[in-house]
């Protein structure tokens, strides 16, 4: 009876699945070319051909995207809110 009501809710959750559509999409590719950027512009900044400006400018609109992402198409919560927090950190680290 026990393993009967357990495959009744993982039945009930497999039908709340939601589709993803072509903006979802759109949002996942932008997240992944600002991904790359960051990654080569770490590289650059290790090897002392971009400012660190550049890096942390790159580094917060990342992880902005990525809070983004979490919350929009993803619909994980739990680290949302720090991704939010460390970008907008980073962005106004930027202006002093």
């Amino acid at each position: 009876m026990k393993k009967e009501e357990k495959n009744k809710k993982t039945v009930k959750k497999d039908n709340k699945k939601k589709e993803i559509t072509k903006t979802d999409m759109l949002f996942v590719d932008i997240q992944i070319v600002v991904t790359l950027l960051t990654i080569i512009i770490a590289i650059l900044f290790v090897l002392n051909k971009a400012s660190f400006k550049l890096f942390e400018l790159s580094l917060g609109v990342n992880l902005l995207i990525i809070a983004f992402n979490n919350y929009k198409v993803y619909k994980r919560s739990k680290l949302t809110v720090l991704y939010i927090l460390v970008g907008i950190a980073l962005l106004l680290c930027l202006g002093v």
